[in-house]
């Protein structure tokens, strides 16, 4: 079994209703670490041992900098953060700077330090106890992906932040007993242009790639923009009849078996 906790999901923020994206799964490991991370007690956020993100835009990790300095004395060991070697140098560059966050790497010594950044394997999966982590593609503008998340024979995919992708639908074709898409779509049909900007998905894309899911696959929407939930909603379950769809709030948790 694997629980997933949606800290956060929205694709943005106001008021108590958004908390951006951040997945807890079976309590100490999160795939990134947006604003929804604050949902969590200070003993939650030292039990945390690995965060896996899927790219360093600021709605996924701006969690992840007050994380490190708050839990930094509560710890015995680092808190490990795993990413594409693209993103960790990103982060390095322009976050874990000294300029904006104390460099956490360094801190209090190289040899100790709070954090500690780790390159994805080049071969085979990201194994955290239990749980493997087999990055999948995504098209964003920038470096990142999503994730299949396997525990025993149960499995997610992750879209990540992303465009239409075809290599990710290719490769999620061919896992055995998907549970659940773990999908963004952040704008409904009328703003498709939007979407085709800003490289996220709408509801046709959406709608299209859903519709080829193997009956017993959950479809779950996230990164949904603050305002557009409802109209999103209704034209995804209009398009997808009988699809097993869920639209979770922050706070929620599902349990796939």
């Amino acid at each position: 079994m694997i629980s997933l906790r949606f800290l956060g999901c929205s694709g943005g923020i106001g008021g108590a209703a958004y908390r951006t994206t951040c997945y807890l799964l079976d309590e100490r490991i999160l795939i990134d670490a947006g604003s929804g991370l604050g949902e969590l007690s200070l003993e939650q956020l030292a039990s945390i041992d690995h965060v896996v993100l899927t790219h360093a835009h600021f709605d996924h990790i701006a969690g992840l900098p007050l994380m490190a300095d708050s839990v930094a004395s509560m710890r015995t060991t680092p808190l490990q953060i795993w990413a594409l070697p693209e993103v960790l140098k990103i982060l390095s560059k322009h976050i874990f700077n000294d300029l904006i966050w104390p460099d956490f790497t360094k801190l209090p010594n190289p040899f100790e330090p709070f954090i500690t950044l780790h390159p994805l394997p080049a071969n085979g999966p990201l194994e955290l106890g239990d749980m493997q982590f087999t990055p999948l593609p995504a098209h964003h503008g920038i470096p990142a992906c999503g994730y299949h998340v396997q525990k025993d024979s149960v499995s997610l995919a992750f879209s990540g932040d992303t465009a239409d992708c075809p290599p990710f639908w290719e490769e999620i074709s061919h896992i055995q007993k998907l549970a659940a898409v773990i999908i963004e779509c952040s704008y409904p049909r009328r703003l498709a242009d939007m979407a085709a900007i800003s490289m996220h998905l709408d509801v046709n894309s959406v709608a299209n790639r859903l519709s080829q899911l193997p009956s017993g696959t959950a479809a779950v929407i996230v990164h949904r923009k603050p305002g557009l939930e409802t109209e999103i909603e209704k034209e995804l379950r209009a398009a997808l009849d009988g699809c097993d769809l869920r639209l979770p709030h922050h706070g929620q948790t599902y349990e796939f078996s």
